[in-house]
């Protein structure tokens, strides 16, 4: 029920956008897609505190964070407020995705 609910809510695989079955068959597709993308970032990137939180907490922890982008000669550095309070969850996501296999 609640990989069902998950798929509805976050991922939109309730609607439908055209009569064509051939249409909604590739939206479907591509739902399929980002859903399995997500579970790969949430396996291989995501702390383990976070790692069985739906896709709509994740969103709201990590991803609707304003940030301020700073970029000096080596280095692009991200300042979070300092009332925010998922701050260590997002550097720690951030440290794990650079240590992630670079593949070449």
């Amino acid at each position: 029920e609640n990989f069902i609910k998950e798929c509805k809510n976050g991922f939109d695989f309730s609607s439908t956008s055209s009569r064509d079955k051939v249409v909604n068959a590739n939206r479907l597709q591509l739902h399929v897609l980002a859903y399995n993308l997500f579970n790969l970032f949430r396996r291989l990137v995501l702390p383990v505190s976070m790692r069985k939180m739906q896709i709509d907490t994740i969103r709201l922890k990590l991803i609707k964070i304003a940030s301020k982008i700073i970029r000096s000669a080596r280095y692009i550095t991200f300042k979070l407020c300092s009332s925010c309070p998922y701050k260590e969850e997002f550097y720690e996501t951030f440290e794990n995705i650079r240590r992630l296999p670079k593949f070449e």
